[in-house]
């Protein structure tokens, strides 16, 4: 059911940017909550007396999963891209790639956004890799407060949990962080991930 979810949002946001459904943006809030819940459940799975080697093991899953085939992405549209852009835009497209390679591309684009000079640029052809540093930016700290908080107390863990959503969700609704910075952040957008969490 899971993955048949993940299908859903992945679809969802496709048909979105082919114009062909207004609203499918939606499918990357679905796969942040989706995500939150397969990951929250390995790590409270994982043996709570011993986190360093469960913290070891969660990230050794995560490299092997994720960098193989999103580096080689990044790699192939580089290399396009110097046969088919000029220059300036070649060398756009690098700096996205080496934001994107260390799962930082949210916060370049959030500022590009922002800054006058840069604002009118095209969409960039990494744009997709802003939803997964968010992510990965999700798991260098999650896992850290899960096994710290399960080393500590098992019930503290939902507590923690509920003053972490509602502390995320009051950035998004109520801070005054420009529209881009909301947009893009880890920290305005890990309510979703956490709900997931909070299900798990």
């Amino acid at each position: 059911e899971v993955q048949g979810l993940r299908a859903v949002a992945v679809v969802l946001v496709v048909l979105y940017h082919a114009q062909l459904l207004g609203g499918g943006f939606v499918g990357v809030d679905v796969f942040f909550v989706i995500s939150g819940f397969l990951i929250s459940t390995q790590l409270y799975g994982a043996p709570a007396d011993r986190p360093g080697q469960a913290l070891l093991d969660f990230y050794q899953r995560r490299i092997r999963r994720i960098l193989p085939a999103s580096w080689l992405v990044l790699l192939v549209t580089v290399v396009v891209g110097w046969f088919v852009l000029n220059p300036l835009d070649w060398t756009e497209l690098s700096d996205d790639a080496a934001a994107a390679a260390f799962f930082v591309l949210n916060i370049r684009l959030a500022g590009n956004a922002v800054d006058y000079l840069r604002s009118d640029l095209p969409p960039s052809a990494l744009q997709h890799y802003w939803s997964l540093a968010v992510e990965e930016q999700f798991y260098f700290v999650w896992p850290v407060i899960v096994l710290g908080v399960r080393r500590f107390s098992e019930r503290l863990l939902r507590p923690v949990l509920l003053v972490l959503i509602v502390v995320s969700l009051g950035l998004m609704l109520f801070s005054d962080l420009d529209e881009p910075t909301r947009f893009y952040s880890l920290p305005t957008r890990a309510w979703q991930l956490l709900v997931g969490a909070f299900g798990a």
